[in-house]
């Protein structure tokens, strides 16, 4: 069951399968749910990492850790997400193909605007977006919550240095923040 809103008071949010992955790659998925914030997936986010392509490399793992972690990772539905699969299922004409590929190209990113712009500031204290994306930084500029913009990298390092033994990541790039007031 997932956690409703009003309990929510901070929330990190993946931004695309990038993220997942490294995290995935350094066995530090689990270490996500450390952060002491609810996690939040979007639909779009999950098909990219898990579903369109399940035999890529830590598909499966990743899935296995969505599935497994229950209300301590939030599967949301996205008008993006809905539309995406609607058009799986149409006839696969060339206009068809063509309009899934575009919903492809950055599916992810833009579901997670569509979130993020439904959420209000009673809905959560903060939201922290782990992103691997630069777009995604002009794309959340109509959140009326708090949004912390946090490199992948940056995020990965975060986790790692918790205690928990994983390959080091590069130097992480600087944290970009975006604070509402």
């Amino acid at each position: 069951m997932p956690v409703a809103f009003d309990e929510l008071e901070r929330l990190v949010l993946i931004a695309d399968a990038g993220p997942l992955l490294r995290l995935a790659a350094a066995d530090l998925l689990d270490t996500m749910r450390l952060s002491n914030r609810q996690i939040a997936i979007v639909d779009m986010v999950e098909h990219e990492a898990c579903h369109r392509h399940p035999d890529k490399p830590f598909a499966r793992e990743i899935l296995s850790w969505i599935e497994r972690s229950g209300a301590a990772v939030r599967r949301v539905e996205t008008t993006e997400g809905i539309a995406y699969a609607a058009l799986l299922e149409r006839e696969k004409t060339p206009e068809n193909v063509a309009k899934l590929k575009r919903l492809q190209r950055d599916g992810g990113e833009r579901a997670v605007r569509d979130y993020v712009e439904g959420l209000a500031p009673s809905d959560v204290r903060s939201v922290q977006v782990a992103y691997d994306d630069p777009n995604v930084q002009t794309l959340l500029l109509a959140s009326k919550v708090p949004v912390e913009l946090v490199a992948a990298e940056r995020f990965l390092h975060t986790l790692a240095g918790r205690g928990h033994h994983a390959p080091s990541p590069p130097e992480p790039p600087a944290l970009h923040a975006r604070r509402h007031r």
